[in-house]
């Protein structure tokens, strides 16, 4: 019986440790586009966040279905779904001031560290490992969304760079764990008592 779980935990893990670092590289590109430019135009801040909300809502749904059946999968989808709408209202509603599209993003960031903690919780309480990496990103995702909204006018003043940090840090925890998912995978086919 745990030797069957063991086995089908391995296969499912195997097929999705790619996506988190997908994601974690998007973010890394987001990152260090907003770090290196931080004074871009609000414009040119608006389409690259809208679109990496879509593709980045993408990717979080695709790891929900591949991973569908075990703890915490619909918590992705849920995630990726929130993160798609974001980026839809800010592709097609282009014209809203930075301040209503600050709130917009401290809302997603919210978002994304609530249910990124949920889905560590439900995998923690399933035994599942690699819980804590979800559970990071959530807490680093919370930081951020707590201090755009405690302090929006310091934050509003240094947007891209803020913005720019997060995607940066957020993308550099997503590709460690999708590292130590696919180690965690080899352990289990090297182990012979698995």
């Amino acid at each position: 019986m745990v030797d069957d779980m063991t086995a089908q935990m391995s296969r499912t893990l195997s097929k999705v440790w790619w996506l988190p670092v997908l994601r974690g590289l998007l973010l890394l590109v987001l990152g260090l586009l907003l770090m290196a430019q931080p004074a871009a135009s609000v414009q040119a801040i608006v389409w690259l966040f809208g679109i990496f909300a879509v593709v980045d809502g993408v990717v979080a749904v695709v790891l929900g279905l591949t991973d569908r059946g075990s703890p915490g999968w619909g918590w992705w989808v849920i995630e990726g779904l929130a993160g798609i709408v974001v980026g839809a209202v800010v592709v097609l509603w282009p014209e809203p001031t930075v301040r209503v599209l600050f709130f917009l993003l401290a809302a997603w960031l919210l978002v994304l560290g609530v249910v990124s903690i949920l889905a560590a919780v439900a995998q923690s309480r399933a035994r599942l490992g690699g819980w804590h990496w979800p559970l990071t990103f959530g807490l680093v995702c919370t930081l951020f969304a707590v201090l755009l909204i405690a302090r929006p006018q310091e934050a509003l003043a240094f947007f891209g760079v803020v913005l720019g940090l997060f995607a940066f840090v957020g993308g550099a925890i997503n590709v460690v764990s999708g590292f130590a998912v696919r180690q965690v995978v080899r352990d289990l086919a090297s182990d012979p008592l698995a």
